[in-house]
């Protein structure tokens, strides 16, 4: 089954304070045909997990106010279950042991391409597939060309 098939009916968050990424990364979800909710802050997104489940949350490290490693900290106290994608220009090794302390999944280090988004997505699916005894997932372009 395909990334593009895989990700139709998904519900996925969006943390980023870069207005250019977070809308370019809106659009992309959009036409994978994806629920896609969008936060500026730690704060805002903690505020949409509240009422709000989500099967993949792809945040921003450094955003204003709470950081992305502790907007996954306070997740976890409500108990928010997701898969995990740290957007970062500040790959340091207190950050990536922080990070898969708290569960990360992928780490796609800024700049990145949509291509960069992809493979993480489909690593993460193929990990999720794999658990549920099905086959590995292709990876097509999407028909909107990302």
């Amino acid at each position: 089954m395909d990334l593009f098939v895989r990700l139709q009916g998904m519900k996925v968050l969006l943390v980023e304070d870069e207005p250019l990424i977070r809308d370019s990364l809106q659009r992309f979800f959009a036409n994978e045909k994806c629920t896609i909710m969008a936060a500026e802050t730690g704060e805002d997104a903690l505020e949409i997990i509240k009422g709000n489940t989500c099967d993949i949350v792809i945040i921003d490290y450094r955003l204003p106010g709470m950081d992305g490693l502790e907007f996954l900290k306070r997740a976890q106290r409500l108990n928010a279950r997701f898969k995990k994608i740290l957007l970062t220009a500040y790959m340091t090794e207190p950050v990536i042991a922080e990070a898969f302390r708290l569960g990360v999944n992928e780490f796609i280090e800024k700049p990145f391409s949509v291509e960069d988004l992809e493979e993480a997505l489909v690593r993460i699916l193929e990990k999720k597939i794999r658990a549920n005894g099905r086959g590995p997932v292709k990876t097509v372009q999407s028909p909107g060309g990302t």
